[in-house]
Formats: C-alpha cells, structure tokens, sequence
C-alpha cells in the first residue's frame, strides 16, 4: 500500500472467511501489522472486540488503535458543534410535537407524539446523513397522496430549521458527514502519515460511503468490503442500476461504492488469497440471490454448477411443526456442538425465538452468550423501576404495592429482609382478608397497631413511602416525575433501617439503568411540563431502548448474534433461525413522512436497503463451514411463508434435474427434529381419578348453614374442604365489584330503604330509594364505574321492585332484617341459617323474603338442590330465630333483582315443614355413612360453574364423565 495507486484502494473478502482474523493476516502480508501510525476503523464494536483479540492472541507486539467509524462523528478535533444527544432530541421534538397536536387535534392522537418524535428524529438524522437539502421537501412533486403529505409536512416543517441546514444543530450522522467531509479536504494536502484501513462496512448510509471514499483515495489507504461476491458475472453487475429495482439485492451497495469510486468489479482486488470455506456454496448462493429481472438465467447457469454435492453437505434445512420445536431442535444441535468441541452461533432478528432457545439451553446449564442480552425492562432493576411507577398511580392499589414489596429488591438495604418478606406476607393475608382494594397510610399504620414494636416500625416506614409517593396534581415537569420516581425507588430499595439504593443500582443492570435515568434527567427540561398519564407511557419506552448483558456467565462456544454482527462472526456451526417472510427479512417499516417515490425524488434512502442490508448478512453467513436453516410452518396457530431467500434456494435446488440435494437437507433436518422431539417427550402421566375423600364420621361437619345445603348436594367435595380441611379461599388480592360485593350492597339498601323509610307508594320513594342507595354504594364500593353501573340497574328495576314492595307491606309489614337462627336436628347436628328480610302480618303469620341479585333458583331447583327458603321456613316455625318466637310461615319467597326481575317462591304447600326436615334428616343420614364420599363436582347446575376448591381436586385432570373413586380416610 505503500505504493502509489493509479486508483482508489477497495480491497474485497470473499463471504464466510474470517473478516477481523484475514485483515491481520493481509496487514502482515504487506509488511503493514508493524508500520507506524497505522490505524484500523471498524463498522461495530464486535468487530472492534474481535481484532483486539485476534492481537492478544498472536504475538507480542504493539497493537495499532482500533476505531469504531460512528466514534469518528465525536471527534472533539473537528471544529463543529459536538452532535446533539439522542435523548434530548427526542424530547425536543416530543414537546414540539404535544404543542403542534394541541393546536391541531386532528393532525394526530396525543397519544402518538412519541412514536411521531422518534420517527422525525430518524428522518432528519437521515437527511443530514445523506446531504440532502431539507428544502427538497417543499419541492417533491405531491399528487394523489397531497391531504396526507400536507398533514405531514407541517410536522416536518416544525423540526427542520432546528435540526437541519448549517445553522442547526448537528445530529451523529450529520456530524459524521460533516467530519467525513472536512478530513477529505484536509487529506487532499496532507494525508495521514500512516496506513489507514477501513474494514467491515457496505456504505449503505451516505456519511459512511463519503468518509469511505475519503479513505479509499488516500496514499496509504485501503478499504476492505465484507462478503463481497467474487462469483457475480458482469452482466450482472452492470443490470444493477436502477435502486427501484436492484436496492434489495446484497451487493447493490458494492455497485454503488464503485460507481463513487469509478471502480469496476474487476478493480476489486482481494484482501488475501484464502479460500471461502465452501466456494461452491458461495456460487450457489449468488445465484439464487440474482436480481429478479434476471433469474431465468438460472435455467442456463444451474445445470452447470458444480460441486452441488460439496455445497449442500454442510447445510441443513429444518422446517419445524411450531416455533417451541425449531427453539428445541436448535438447543439440542447447538448442546451437541459442545459436546463436538465446536463453536455454534444463532444468527436471527427474532428476539422471541432466541429466549425460547436460551430457555432451552437451560435444561443443561447453558447460558449463551446473547450479544443483544435483556432488555432493561425485563432485568430487575428495570422491573423493579416499573413497579415503582405503578406506585405512582393517583390511586394506590394493593396489587401495586404489594408487587414491589415483594420484588427481589425490595428492602435490599435492611439488616434483616427475611423480616420484610414475612411482614409483607402478613400485610397481604390482611388485605385478603379485609378487602383493602385501595390501601392509605392510615390503614398500613392500624394494622401495626398492636404489633410488636418492630413491625410498627416497619409499617411506619410503609406508611411514610406510601404517604410520600403522590406528585403533582396537573402536569410537571419530566425530571420532577422522575426525581420522584427515584427517590420512592430508592426507599423502597433501601428498607426501613437500611442505606438509600440499597442493592438497586449494584450489578450491571442497575448501573445501566441509573446512567439512562440520569441521561434522561440532564435533558428532561427539553420535554416541557407532562402530565402523570404521559411520562407513564413514556418512562417504559425510554427503558427499552436499553440492554443489559453479562458476559461473564456466558458458555464460549454458545453464541446468539444479531444479523450485523454476524458480520464479525467466527463460528464452525451457523444457525439461520426463523427464515420466514415477516421475521428474516424483516419487514420495512411504515414511513408516516414519504413514500418510495418520495424517498428517491429527494435522494434518501429506499425502504429496500433494509431488505439488501439483510439479503448481504444472509449470503455472508451462509458461506459458514456448516450451516442450519431453520423456520417454523405454523407460528401463532397460523401458516408462515418462508423467506424469500429460502424460497429462492429451494427452488433453484428443485429445478436442477436428478439433484437430490434438498431432499438430503431436509431429512437432516427431519432427524433432528425427531431426536428434539423425543427429548422433550415425558412419560405420559397417569390420570387423576376423581376424587370422593371419605372422612371418618366423627371428622364431617356437625353444622352446615342453609345455603351449604345446596353446596352438599351440588359439590360435596367443596363441603369437604371448607369443613373438614378447614380450608378458606383467600379473596383476590385487587378486590373487583363482585357478585357478593354486590349482594351486600342489596342487602344493606334494602334494610335501610325499608326500616323506617318512606311507603312504598310514595311519589318521592323512587327519589329516596335512588338517595339511599348513593349512601350505601359510598361505602361498600369503591369503584366509580361500578357504582355508576349498578345505580343504573338499580334505577331499571326501582319502580318493579316499589309496586311489588306496596302489595308485599299491604299483606305484611317488614319487621326484622338479616335475623340469624339455628335449629339443633337428631345427632346434634346443628342447622343456622339468616333470613334477609322477615315481614309479620296481622294475624301474626311471617312471610320470608331473601333477595337476590342473578337468577332466582326456580320452584323446581328448590325442591331439588336449593331448599333454602323451606328450611328458613321450618326454622321459623320451629322457634330457631332469635327475637322471633315460633310463628307460622304464610309464604317464602326470592326477589331477583338482576337484569330481568323476578318473584319465585318457595312451595311451602307441597313441602311442608316435617317433610322438609325429615328430607334434610335423610340427607344427613346418607353423609354420615363411613362409605360414602365427599365426590367433586358431583351436580353442577352448569358445567362452566366453578369451584374454589377446583384446584385442589385437580378438576382438568379429570372429566365430569369418570366416575368418582372413594377413598377412604382415617
């Protein structure tokens, strides 16, 4: 390179060899590895990381300095403007878009302005990247699509004179360009001392290609293409002109390096003279990837390949059933080549498809190294960041508080966090219990109340973190929000007697999620004042652009690459994973700003240079010594599409006459899929019979309550439960407006409504009725919806419910309200009952009432399953009632208050006390028997009804056909 050069140095490596191993070996070659000043720009930090370790492992020598080319852009050297931070870009242009959508509602939902800010900041990075003049925008023709390129251009317009033309300021890409153009002036007289050598990248952005050409021109310069492909004809080459139509295909932008350059193909000279790892797959491969206008030259060309044999040996196609087999298959191969002392790399764009795969590999120990790792929100520092900001909600919920109560980071600071955990599990059965849906420092303290003394202190510092977490009423500004978020994280982290952080920010995770907050607070004055509701949305998003890797748990020889650093990939095995169209290439993403044509009459970038870009990663890890592609056929319970490449190869590999080489790939692919298969294939479990516990008598319940009796009768086993096992279902943690919750605010409305309320035929009753009700719901619900919801069934039935009420109280008046009994039967066995509403006639006779807020059990079902108005009625003649003597029933009766209300009453004619009593005595009797069993689910009234206790019968496990299987207990 010394030497001088009639033309621009571009140097080529063919796809698969070692990029960062054969541009040492070419520097050695040439006497350059040693030189003075030399200097290597790289396109990523993988490449960066993997030079720097194929010169530690070499000799010893002074190593020459590795740049990454996007760290050319913060050149403090150049005399420019230092590029303004991403983050304070997007807030920038957050706010400036909030401001437009509030003066223009209908341009955009309010919602959308940071996926609009985002979208800008990435148009004009590409606007400054290109060179392209912001002014072109007013100048593109606008035809059929105007209405929608006016409502868009007046989002442009509002960004373009701060982030574009030379008085703006200067985005990464603009600065990039800027720097490339400035070294390219400078270098015109006085180039580098040094060789400089730029390997890795395509050019497929303008910066990059300008400062590619300023490098390729210089006396000591060279610049190294990846993947370039020796095997494209020239015919082919020279069709590759037109970007509609030849953007998408891998080497497109090596046309367009060249015409920059006025280079041919043949001026490619390679790096060195090592061989791909399979030339003829590389031949295969480019023409399976001709451009579409010219693949019927597959007809001529495909018959005459040779090596077809050598080519396809090594690649392996698996077309998986699902997406869990494809991660299985690939696990087990990827375990496989531990075992072969081989390096396996899965290369896909689906982040999905690699942490089923990781968790596959979990069944041996094996952690990949994932070079994209977790994302921040799902690491525990970013969850436990998220949980604080659902602390932050203007109503506290318990399901809130106690999910960062019992995060693994929670009260890390404290001395003792095994005391935590316990408090936090006693806080929670008390909220269980007591139905705390919304709990307030008041209720954390009067729990603690008589505690011991340390567990007050614990509720006290609750109760103080809780007390604390409220902001702003209206809007604030975002670092407000944010100081807020951490200081309640950093409390909560910390524990009642412990150091402020606590264990939060210790590990890689928390490190880097404390510097973005930080990041995000130096700019958050840039994002104006923002209500809760928007930094709400905005925090999470802002947290996934954030990752979080450990490498230092990872296994050597188990690596999960993205598609660009693929590029830098030294692998014996590479997995192709989820080649379906949508996933692999991945789909271009919709451009709210311009259309196709728009793009390419302003000179930006097509939406197919993501495909070619992808197209290029895909030959070059093709060429690998052996190869995996793999795709599901169904994915979400849908058929997929497989990728066009695939598709491409597929059929070129059909079309050849007596090859059987796909076949060949595919039952590869088959065998291991079989194998995955059978690893993952338990033992099929027995059957769980269904259950029918027979207690002994002395251990069944000698008291059921008059609703229990259709329990008994309609799933013994959850009598069983409840009054043997003394088992009690827990309420849900975040109480909803249930159906009891409902039924107590009947019940309390009713006894308030009717003690001492207005006659029923009041023209004013509906009005107190309505009144009443507000009073009651403040206490018992406190949901708004709901109480809006059931006032309105309320107010649909109020009139049904007063004319019935003035016939009721002109046969009866109410006289006592939710009146407890108890009648002691034979054996002891004691029967208790509360009759919602008992109403006394004039000649002293009572008639029952019990109101219900769903279906009323019909005449029938009460005869049968439900005779808890007729044992209610045998109590009261029997004198079971407390402040009621023994008192002739005249009638029973339910008052349906649902959606279609109802009388149903009870028929005391056809059942009369002694038989209702001698039945339920015969009942008993039969459950007293040693042989008889508490069976599961024995006679639902519909199959979908479910039973707290389904879990512990394991129903699912089981089917209403099989029989019940007694056991007997001692």
């Amino acid at each position: 390179m010394a030497e001088p050069a009639a033309r621009p140095r571009v140097f080529g490596l063919p796809p698969g060899v070692d990029l960062a191993g054969e541009l040492l070996r070419g520097l050695e070659a040439r006497g350059l590895i040693d030189a003075p000043g030399l200097r290597i720009v790289v396109n990523t930090r993988r490449l960066q990381r993997r030079i720097r370790d194929c010169l530690t492992a070499g000799p010893a020598r002074l190593h020459p300095p590795v740049d990454v080319i996007t760290d050319i852009a913060l050149d403090p050297a150049a005399a420019l403007p230092l590029p303004v931070p991403p983050i304070r870009q997007r807030l920038e242009l957050l706010a400036a878009v909030r401001g437009l959508i509030d003066r223009l509602p209908d341009l955009a939902p309010r919602g959308a302005a940071d996926d609009l800010a985002v979208g800008l900041v990435r148009l004009f990075e590409e606007i400054q990247g290109e060179g392209v003049d912001p002014d072109v925008l007013d100048r593109i023709e606008v035809t059929d699509g105007s209405g929608h390129w006016e409502r868009s251009l007046q989002l442009v317009r509002l960004v373009r004179d701060h982030y574009a033309g030379p008085a703006g300021a200067l985005s990464r890409e603009g600065r990039l360009r800027a720097v490339a153009a400035a070294l390219e002036t400078r270098w015109r007289s006085a180039p580098p001392e040094g060789p400089l050598v730029l390997v890795g990248s395509t050019g497929s952005r303008g910066a990059t290609a300008r400062y590619m050409d300023a490098v390729a021109r210089l006396p000591q310069g060279a610049v190294i293409l990846p993947g370039f492909d020796f095997d494209l004809p020239d015919r082919v080459w020279a069709a590759m002109t037109d970007p509609m139509a030849a953007e998408d295909h891998p080497q497109y932008r090596f046309r367009r390096l060249m015409d920059r350059l006025d280079l041919s193909p043949a001026d490619i000279a390679r790096w060195t003279d090592t061989p791909a790892p399979c030339p003829p797959r590389n031949a295969l491969v480019s023409l399976s990837l001709r451009p579409a206008p010219v693949t019927d030259q597959w007809l001529a060309e495909a018959p005459a390949l040779t090596g077809l044999e050598q080519a396809t040996a090594g690649v392996t196609l698996l077309e998986a059933p699902s997406r869990r087999a494809e991660a299985e298959a690939i696990a087990l191969r990827m375990r496989a080549a531990i075992e072969e002392g081989r390096t396996a790399a899965l290369v896909t764009p689906d982040r999905m498809l690699t942490r089923q795969v990781a968790a596959a590999l979990d069944r041996w120990d094996v952690v990949p190294d994932d070079s994209a790792g977790v994302p921040l929100p799902l690491s525990p520092p970013g969850r436990f960041l998220l949980h604080v900001l659902d602390l932050m909600e203007p109503r506290l919920t318990a399901q809130a508080l106690l999910t960062v109560l019992k995060h693994p980071l929670c009260a890390t600071g404290s001395a003792d966090r095994g005391r935590h955990l316990l408090l936090t599990r006693e806080l929670e059965l008390h909220i269980r219990r007591r139905g705390l849906p919304f709990p307030e420092p008041a209720d954390l303290r009067a729990w603690a109340a008589d505690r011991a003394e340390a567990d007050r202190a614990w509720a006290g510092w609750l109760a103080d973190v809780v007390g604390a977490r409220s902001g702003p009423a209206g809007s604030a500004g975002l670092g407000d929000w944010l100081d807020l978020q951490l200081r309640l994280a950093e409390a909560l982290a910390a524990g009642p007697d412990g150091a402020p952080g606590g264990a939060l920010w210790d590990k890689s995770a928390g490190r880097t999620a404390r510097a973005l907050l930080d990041e995000v607070r130096r700019h958050a004055g840039a994002a104006g004042p923002m209500a809760f509701a928007e930094v709400r949305a905005l925090v999470p998003r802002l947290l996934s652009g954030a990752e979080v890797r450990d490498p230092d748990a990872a296994h050597p020889q188990v690596l999960i690459r993205g598609t660009l650093e693929a590029r830098a990939l030294a692998a014996d095995l590479v997995i192709l994973a989820s080649m379906n169209e949508g996933t692999w290439p991945e789909p271009v993403p919709a451009d709210p700003w311009l259309n196709r044509r728009m793009r390419q009459e302003a000179g930006l970038l097509l939406p197919e240079r993501r495909i070619g870009l992808s197209a290029h990663d895909y030959q070059q890890a093709m060429a690998a010594s052996e190869v995996w592609l793999t795709r599901s056929v169904r994915s979400d319970d849908a058929p997929t599409v497989p990728s066009r490449w695939v598709n491409r190869l597929t059929n070129l590999l059909d079309g050849i006459p007596g090859s059987e080489a796909l076949a060949e790939m595919r039952q590869r692919g088959r065998r291991w899929l079989a194998a995955a298969d059978r690893l993952g294939t338990a033992p099929a479990a027995a059957r769980a019979p269904r259950p029918a516990p027979g207690p002994p008598p002395d251990a069944r319940p000698s008291a059921l309550s008059v609703t229990e009796i259709e329990r008994l009768a309609r799933d013994p086993y959850a009598v069983y439960a409840r009054h043997v096992l003394r088992l009690r279902p827990l309420q849900p943690l975040q109480r909803e407006p249930d159906p009891m919750t409902r039924g107590i605010f009947v019940h309390d409305l009713m006894e308030r409504f009717l003690d001492g309320g207005p006659d029923p035929a009041d023209p004013a009753a509906a009005a107190a009725l309505m009144a009443a009700a507000d009073e009651v719901l403040a206490r018992h619900c406190p949901w708004p919806a709901a109480r809006q919801l059931w006032l309105a069934r309320l107010r649909r039935v109020a009139d049904w419910f007063l004319a019935g009420e003035r016939d009721r109280q002109a046969e009866a008046a109410p006289r006592h309200f939710e009146l407890s009994g108890e009648l002691v039967l034979d054996h002891g066995f004691r029967l208790t009952g509360r009759a919602d509403r008992v109403d006394i006639g004039p000649a002293g006779a009572a008639r029952i009432y019990d109101y219900k807020t769903g279906e009323p059990p019909s005449e029938k079902v009460q005869a049968t399953f439900n005779p808890q108005l007729l044992l209610l009625a045998a109590m009261a003649e029997r004198g079971g009632f407390e402040r009621l003597p023994a008192t002739p029933v005249a009638a029973a009766a339910f008052i349906g208050l649902g959606s279609t209300p109802k009388v149903v009453p009870a028929d005391l004619a056809g059942n009369p006390e002694d038989q209702t009593l001698a039945d339920l005595a015969a009942l008993l009797a039969r459950w007293r028997q040693p042989d008889r069993g508490y069976t599961a689910r024995m006679a639902h009234f519909k199959d979908r009804d479910r039973s707290d206790y389904d879990h512990l019968s394991r129903f699912g496990e089981w089917e209403m056909s099989d029989p019940p299987v007694p056991e007997a207990l001692t």
